[in-house]
């Protein structure tokens, strides 16, 4: 009987098996998403901590302003710029 079972209803396990890995899959790439913060940039007049620009903290190419080479963006805690960011 067990083995009648498993031979109707085997392939369906493993297909939803599939389908709830895949969706497992996918929540873990949004939580890249979820990562972003809000970085501070120096603006045109030299005022640090006061230039908005859309950052992530997770690990890579530095958050900047303008690419190349613009200024680095940074966490602000208070009124005071301390953590680098990284691009998004």
């Amino acid at each position: 009987m067990k083995k009648v079972i498993l031979k109707k209803f085997g392939p369906l396990m493993v297909f939803a098996l599939g389908v709830v890995g895949a969706f497992g899959t996918m929540s873990m790439q949004s939580d890249k998403e979820l990562a972003a913060e809000t970085g501070w940039a120096k603006n045109a007049l030299g005022q640090v901590c006061s230039l908005e620009v859309s950052c992530s903290d997770i690990n890579g190419d530095m958050c900047r302003v303008s690419y190349p080479s613009g200024e680095i963006a940074y966490h602000k805690s208070g009124s005071v710029c301390t953590t680098a960011l990284f691009r998004p």
